[in-house]
């Protein structure tokens, strides 16, 4: 079963070291495990529009006075890494709007305030595998040096990540078809 701790000891293990038990342990390897998985797995997930990280949500208003140009001020979810689009309240589709945000605040001129965002991963067995091996392999590449000073070992992890990310991305987002649009050589 996938979990933070044997995620982050396929990193560890492909850098040459032992594996840990528990995030929670003593000493450098579990450090480093603890300081790059959340934020390394934070990262991977807004790089991309990962579509088992995608959730929708209607935002409550801010209780906060609005002192901004925008007539509407929501409160994003505490699960919002990054705010794909707003989208309609009628058929739920993506809205061209202008709209902003303002530390944990969504500004905006349409109401109500949906949002499609990409959303924090707190359970790991819900990522999938090849999203896993590109996760390793990043944290792999940001704590080799500081156990093992190979700069070059870095280098090589770092390109291993950047393939097993485009792996990653063709094979997860290609997970879904959009309408067909008519031919316009027939709709004249």
């Amino acid at each position: 079963m996938i979990s933070e701790v044997s995620i982050c000891n396929m990193a560890l293990t492909r850098i040459g070291q032992s594996r840990i038990t528990s995030l929670s342990q003593t000493g450098v390897l579990a450090e480093l495990s603890t300081l790059y998985y959340e934020a390394t797995l934070n990262e991977l997930l807004t790089a991309y529009k990962w579509p088992f990280a995608i959730a929708r949500q209607q935002l409550s208003s801010s209780a906060e006075i609005n002192l901004t140009p925008f007539t509407y001020k929501f409160q994003l979810p505490v699960n919002s890494l990054k705010v794909i689009t707003m989208i309609s309240g009628d058929d739920y589709s993506d809205l061209t709007v202008d709209w902003e945000i303002e530390g944990d605040k969504l500004l905006s001129d349409t109401s109500p305030g949906i949002i499609k965002y990409i959303s924090t991963m707190p359970n790991p067995t819900k990522l999938p595998q090849v999203f896993v091996e590109a996760l390793y392999l990043r944290i792999a590449s940001k704590m080799v040096v500081k156990i093992t000073q190979d700069q070059s070992l870095m280098g090589m992890l770092f390109q291993e990540y950047v393939a097993a990310f485009q792996s990653a991305t063709a094979l997860i987002g290609g997970n879904s078809q959009a309408k067909a649009q008519p031919d316009e050589r027939w709709t004249s």
